[in-house]
């Protein structure tokens, strides 16, 4: 009789989806989700095996032994086009202080020798060097202490080495208002934008307000740039003027501390979370917001340099809140990446693939302040799950080569559907006083993806029916933009913005005037013709704001008079035809009427516009006097609310708009 030997089974790695095999039909293997998913919208069980033997080989251990937390996995969303990267056991690179680098950087070398017999000899003198320099004073310690000494004291007396201003506090306000600007700030952008720790921001922040000087450069600077960010919120109108008079300057400050050449103490922690105010700053107070995409393509390098692309567990030693703030902090910079590609017309400069941070925990969030609620983060999480849609969207949209196919069109907009609605669930379920803001943002951070992917055929829907789909999604996200003027925070924001701030007027507006300006009806009844009138009223009440909307702009800094003359035109033309009235005499009227208005405005701001404060030191002390009342109210039509960031004049970021606007009158 034969030995009994086990029968060999040969292992195949199956190659259709986990769904389709448990309910046994056939998978078209498409990745990464397949036609049967998509069709019955399971993508959230779409899953396909990996295959062991294609995966990369670990040619290291890892440089520092992992202790890893008890983590629950992500949650799945339908609205995510590809699962957020999972860490592998291992990096291959060095740790180097502040900084990670890969195989390409020279400090490999050093760790790639080790072991050589040939290079013993100078291993065993080092191994003796470094345990002189552990045990304690020698010749050659002493030695080595002092050219630290004399090379520290050489860099001081470099140029970029400068300290801020001695006299900077001076610029600041008084610690009320300091302290209301603070709160404010955690209490709306931080909720989304998981840039900062609340304690120990306030620990620091306590230690500067008590002793000014002899504090480190880093956190008087993020305090100034919260203040930029969050004085247009503010109900005192002294304060929004105030801190507008000092916006440029403070924001040249902190720019010129970033970008300081050699200076590695930038790579810390601190020095990514100025870098993200400072972009954050730049958009909301309108300063260079066209340019924001440069400036995320050095912050991404930046977080890249210092690991923070992947995991905190495979990075040594920290504790659980620090794990949390890099990864909450890594996609901040992801989702300003995303946002600053959509608003330039380029592709993000990163994908799913480049990293493996896992999203942050929203458990671990501390309170914001005593008594607060707000004990955790839920909103960062939503746009965490919908980012790699986003990413894919972002590249779809501004593809210079190809493009992909309706069908593929109205997919990714139903997937953007699916994920503006779980995130305004989410943001609901959370709550709270300032929820509303946070709903508003996130909200806007995602509907503008889908107006962005549709326009193109909304446009082309009025002459070809086939593309009616993308005129109706893209009408009702431009609403949904519109209804943001709504929210009494959020448009203060909206109204001194820039970059994605500025979506009402650069394709919200076009969308809602192209749908009213659509050839009428001939033949049909009076009252249908005033039932289609009545329908129209939404959109009329909608026009109307974003016309209201580009006024105030102007008296709030933007200088590109001819966004308001045109909406203003087009509402004519919109009025007079539901009139039946004259049309080419109402546009007239209303283009000479918008334009004297303009000059009207301007001439009120540019008389009571103050001198430029100083570049440099000084900075100019806190005063609330910086603007007659009685000045601005010469030709405002009783909207001297309107008037509170009149000192921001940067006119970049409205050229590419008023280019495409001159062409239309």
């Amino acid at each position: 009789m034969a030995d009994a030997r086990p029968i060999r089974r040969r292992h195949r790695t199956a190659l259709s989806c986990a769904e389709c095999r448990r309910r046994k039909v056939r998978c078209d293997r498409v990745k990464p989700f397949c036609g049967q998913c998509r069709a019955l919208e399971l993508v959230s069980a779409c899953e396909y095996e990996i295959d062991p033997r294609r995966q990369p080989r670990l040619f290291r251990e890892p440089l520092v032994p992992v202790h890893r937390e008890t983590q629950h996995p992500p949650e799945k969303s339908h609205s995510t086009l590809a699962e957020v990267p999972t860490p592998s056991t291992g990096i291959r690179g060095v740790v180097s202080k502040t900084r990670v680098y890969g195989h390409g950087h020279w400090m490999n070398t050093y760790s790639l020798m080790e072991g050589l017999s040939s290079l013993q000899p100078v291993g065993e003198c080092f191994d003796a060097l470094r345990r002189d320099l552990q045990s304690g004073k020698t010749e050659v310690t002493e030695t080595i202490a002092e050219c630290k000494k004399l090379a520290r004291g050489i860099k001081t007396q470099r140029p970029s080495r400068k300290c801020l201003p001695a006299d900077i506090h001076r610029s600041l306000p008084e610690r009320q208002i300091l302290n209301e600007l603070v709160e404010l700030y955690f209490m709306t952008f931080e909720l989304c934008y998981r840039i900062l720790d609340y304690q120990s921001f306030m620990a620091e922040y306590d230690a500067y307000v008590n002793r000014p000087t002899g504090v480190e450069s880093p956190i008087v600077l993020q305090l100034l740039l919260i203040m930029t960010i969050a004085a247009p919120m503010h109900g005192n109108g002294n304060v929004r003027r105030d801190v507008a008079a000092k916006a440029r300057s403070w924001l040249e400050l902190a720019q010129g501390w970033l970008s300081a050449p050699l200076e590695k103490d930038r790579f810390t922690l601190s020095g990514i979370q100025l870098h993200c105010l400072l972009l954050l700053s730049r958009q909301v107070n309108q300063i260079g917001a066209d340019l924001v995409w440069i400036s995320a393509g050095s912050l991404t390098r930046m977080a890249m340099q210092m690991g923070f692309y992947q995991d905190p567990d495979f990075l040594g030693e920290m504790t659980v809140q620090q794990k949390e703030t890099r990864r909450g902090i890594w996609y901040t910079i992801l989702e300003m990446n995303v946002q600053a590609a959509l608003d330039s017309g380029m592709p993000p400069m990163i994908s799913t693939g480049d990293y493996n941070t896992k999203p942050p925990d929203d458990t671990q969030g501390t309170a914001l302040s005593e008594g607060s609620h707000m004990s955790r983060y839920p909103f960062q999480r939503p746009l965490i799950n919908s980012l790699p849609l986003r990413l894919h969207v972002a590249r779809v949209i501004n593809d210079m080569q190809q493009e992909v196919s309706y069908n593929q069109v109205i997919e990714l907009g139903n997937e953007l559907a699916l994920a503006f609605r779980d995130i305004g669930a989410a943001v609901s379920r959370a709550g709270g006083s300032s929820s509303q803001f946070s709903l508003s943002f996130c909200m806007h951070l995602v509907c503008r993806f889908s107006l962005c992917l549709h326009y193109r055929y909304a446009l082309k829907a009025i002459e070809n029916p086939l593309y009616a789909h993308s005129r109706q999604a893209c009408l009702a996200a431009a609403l949904e933009l519109v209804s943001f003027l709504q929210d009494g925070l959020y448009s203060c924001v909206l109204r001194t913005g820039g970059g994605l701030f500025r979506d009402i007027l650069t394709r919200g507006a076009v969308i809602i005037f192209t749908e009213l300006n659509a050839e009428p009806e001939v033949g049909i009844s009076s009252f249908a013709q005033e039932r289609n009138r009545a329908r129209q009223e939404p959109l009329l009440e909608a026009a109307r704001s974003v016309v209201q909307y580009a006024r105030d702009r102007i008296w709030l800094g933007d200088m590109n008079i001819k966004i308001y003359v045109w909406l203003s035109m087009m509402m004519a033309q919109v009025q007079a035809r539901l009139d039946g009235a004259p049309v080419k005499e109402a546009v007239t009227r209303a283009m000479h009427e918008s334009i004297r208005t303009s000059h009207n405005m301007l001439k009120t701001l540019a008389a009571v516009v103050p001198a430029e404060p100083a570049r440099g030191s000084d900075l100019g002390s806190w005063s609330s006097s910086n603007a007659s009342p009685a000045a601005l109210d010469a030709n405002t039509d009783s909207e001297f609310d309107l008037l509170d960031g009149i000192f921001d004049f940067d006119f970049t970021d409205t050229q590419g708009l008023s280019q495409w606007a001159g062409q239309t009158w």
